[in-house]
């Protein structure tokens, strides 16, 4: 019958989407016809304020500076670990063991840290550079290699972040509506529901065109499935490199 969306794994932009996607699909099968006009209008609805929502949350100014600092915070990791890379070329001994011990640090904890999402990726850091700038070997390396400014920076930017991201946690919690999580409970709800009707209907009533719905959004769940797939993929290929 229905292919399961892995929809706890969806981000809050593809759920909104596969919702969307949804829809579409719904009303090009004519929900009137179906029998699931009602079901239809209850997820159009609540996708709508899903919509608004992350619109909302997507575009106020504490996301658009924690994407700038994000970016810092990202320029200065891939630029602490690109000039350790380049240092183990080099022609002096001493730079070159530093580079190598930077780098053996630096790789325990990923080779894409910037690919981390906020939260996973704000941790990440933050034991990076205790170790950076706790452990004798590091703080020694860094002086060598006159690195000292590339990790204050990212230490700097890593902080920013940390607290705009608590700041942008409180000002959606006491925004007005629910909340996003909310909304994706609610709209996973009316979804489920709009399944059933389906199944219902093609149970007592079989016909062609219930069939041609169904491999429809089986198409659709599938391809967000596979979008998650890959990149739990990506992660697990990052963790036996590291």
């Amino acid at each position: 019958m229905f292919t399961t969306a892995a929809i706890s794994f969806y981000r809050t932009k593809e759920f909104t989407q596969f919702i969307r996607n949804t829809l579409i699909i719904v009303n090009q099968h004519n929900p009137t016809e179906l029998k699931v006009k009602g079901q239809y209008q209850e997820l159009n609805g609540l996708c709508q304020q899903l919509e608004k929502a992350y619109e909302l949350t997507d575009n106020s100014q504490l996301s658009l500076q924690l994407t700038q600092l994000d970016e810092r915070r990202d320029r200065a990791i891939i630029c602490l670990r690109t000039l350790s890379e380049g240092y183990t070329r080099y022609p002096k001994a001493a730079q070159r063991e530093a580079a190598e011990q930077l780098l053996a640090c630096i790789n325990r904890y990923g080779n894409r840290l910037y690919a981390l999402n906020y939260s996973a990726e704000t941790a990440t850091l933050k034991q990076l550079l205790s170790e950076l700038q706790t452990r004798p070997e590091y703080q020694q390396a860094i002086e060598t290699l006159q690195l000292t400014d590339v990790v204050n920076e990212m230490k700097q930017a890593n902080q920013a972040f940390e607290q705009l991201f608590v700041q942008r946690l409180e000002e959606t919690s006491q925004s007005e509506g629910p909340s996003n999580r909310e909304l994706m409970r609610q709209a996973t709800e009316a979804y489920r529901k709009l399944l059933k009707h389906i199944e219902a209907h093609t149970t007592l009533n079989p016909s062609n065109a219930y069939l041609l719905l169904i491999d429809h959004m089986n198409e659709n769940t599938t391809h967000f499935n596979e979008m998650v797939e890959r990149r739990k993929n990506a992660s697990a290929s990052e963790l036996i490199t590291a």
